[in-house]
């Protein structure tokens, strides 16, 4: 009886990163206008939320845990422009998340 069991690093720092991304500009949106990013709650809550998102799905289907991840990473990077990437935080959390689930592979047998 083999079991397959899904990533559980990869996602956990994915969704990690999605809570950090979507609590930085809510908790420090005075910060972030300083730096210009008026939007910067609305965007930091959309990539968080995001990225919450693609560490569940990739816990749950773990034959598309390779593109979840590569998503995972594009969204990290895309949370610089409105979120500062969570103070830069939330950017290497999600780097670094989207980067296990990309090298996970299941076991065999």
């Amino acid at each position: 009886m083999s079991s397959s069991r899904g990533p559980i690093a990869g996602p956990f720092v994915v969704v990690l990163a999605g809570v950090v991304v979507a609590a930085v500009p809510v908790l420090f949106g005075d910060v972030l206008a300083v730096f210009g990013a008026d939007s910067a709650p609305s965007v930091g809550l959309g990539i968080g939320g995001a990225l919450v998102l693609v560490g569940v799905a990739a816990h749950l289907q773990p034959s598309f845990t390779t593109e979840l991840g590569a998503v995972a990473i594009v969204l990290s990077l895309l949370s610089v422009f409105g979120a500062l990437g969570g103070f830069l935080v939330g950017l290497l959390l999600g780097v670094v998340g989207g980067s296990l689930c990309v090298a996970w592979k299941p076991s065999a047998g």
